[in-house]
């Protein structure tokens, strides 16, 4: 006989938006990434796993890095190697996500800091005094699972780093070098130097996209902006899609560009065509939110040619994101066409009652005796 699963709407997370908030502020840096799994049960038990990652500046790069755990929104200060938090951690092979680690074991080294979070019913711990928690494979299964997509996250922020620093090394080796060719065989032919903007660009051949986030003191608005370079000999066209935090209540203010929603969260900028060596910069404004709570922008793109700086857009993440939109609808449609119940009509006059009225104070069970 299989039994139903208890309720898991019972638990008490910390929420992303909370987490990336207090990183942000404890920690300078731009990079800070977080995640929610879905809420499941263990043991009779339901849990929920939330982690948050951030790296960057602010930190030793040669020594471990930082871990913060929580059980039920407190935090655990003493018996880090014996937590199943911090086992979870060291489990996971993190020198192929860009931090140092001997062995592929053990804590990893690195400019960063790791936040995990256990809500559950019925925490497990090791002992009464509540330091760290005890060994279940399948809590272990969720937190590892959630550091592995931590991990590609911190793994794709690396790579594009890497990607626009060489990008730039080159663009700023070329403005200087073919320009100096330029002057030194003009000056030997006696000849005025040539416009060198459509050879500039036939050398870089790429179409970068640079994005800045950053709060705004005046205003109390976090400003985004999108700039895309095309620096190929073709002309491009290109549909831009950015992330902004919609669930947390956050309002796109001065969109100039116009756009529409993709998806809850995704906001989608077509441009028909961009020329050769020409720029198009988005900018827009987030209200609603404080001081670090949204610090970098992901970016993505839909087009032939690579755009260095933007991720490709994952067509079918998107089309769950919107089917969960759809699901979460029609929940609402149903729950609103869902009558109230009518109440018993109350008699017009007093009931006789041969019983005698109790006294004293009301408890769970009945009344008690003023005796």
């Amino acid at each position: 006989m299989k039994l139903l699963n208890p309720p898991t709407n019972c638990l008490s997370p910390i929420e992303e938006l909370l987490i990336k908030k207090g990183l942000s502020k404890t920690i300078d840096s731009r990079f800070v990434t977080t995640m929610t799994r879905a809420a499941t049960v263990s043991q009779g038990n339901p849990y929920q796993v939330e982690v948050g990652l951030i790296f960057g500046e602010g930190m030793a790069a040669d020594k471990p890095v930082e871990i913060l755990r929580f059980a039920n929104r407190v935090p655990l200060m003493y018996q880090q190697g014996g937590c199943l938090l911090t086992k979870a951690i060291e489990s996971v092979d993190w020198r192929q996500y860009g931090l140092d680690q001997a062995g592929g074991r053990g804590v990893p080294k690195g400019p960063a800091a790791v936040l995990v979070h256990l809500a559950s019913t019925n925490v497990q711990f090791t002992s009464e005094a509540k330091e760290a928690l005890a060994d279940n494979g399948e809590v272990m299964d969720e937190v590892r699972k959630a550091m592995l997509e931590m991990g590609r996250g911190l793994r794709k922020h690396l790579e594009k780093k890497k990607k626009m620093v060489k990008v730039q090394e080159k663009f700023e080796l070329v403005n200087d070098i073919i320009p100096a060719i330029a002057e030194k065989s003009a000056a030997i032919l006696k000849r005025p130097v040539p416009n060198l903007a459509g050879s500039i660009t036939k050398i870089m051949g790429a179409v970068i996209a640079e994005s800045t986030t950053h709060w705004n003191k005046e205003t109390k608005m976090t400003d985004v902006s999108i700039t895309l370079f095309n620096y190929t000999s073709r002309a491009r066209a290109y549909t831009l899609l950015a992330s902004w935090p919609e669930n947390e209540g956050a309002g796109l203010e001065n969109n100039t560009t116009g756009g529409r929603k993709e998806a809850t969260g995704v906001w989608a900028w077509k441009l028909e065509t961009l020329e050769p060596g020409t720029t198009y910069t988005i900018s827009y404004s987030l209200s609603g939110l404080e001081r670090g709570d949204w610090t970098e922008t992901d970016v993505f793109y839909r087009g032939s040619q690579e755009v260095i700086g933007a991720s490709k857009m994952d067509e079918k993440l998107l089309e769950e994101i919107r089917r969960q939109e759809e699901r979460a609808n029609e929940v609402e449609s149903e729950e609103e066409a869902v009558p109230p119940e009518e109440e018993d009509p109350v008699p017009a006059g007093p009931v006789a009652n041969d019983e005698p009225k109790p006294t004293g104070q009301q408890t769970l069970i009945g009344f008690g005796s003023d005796a």
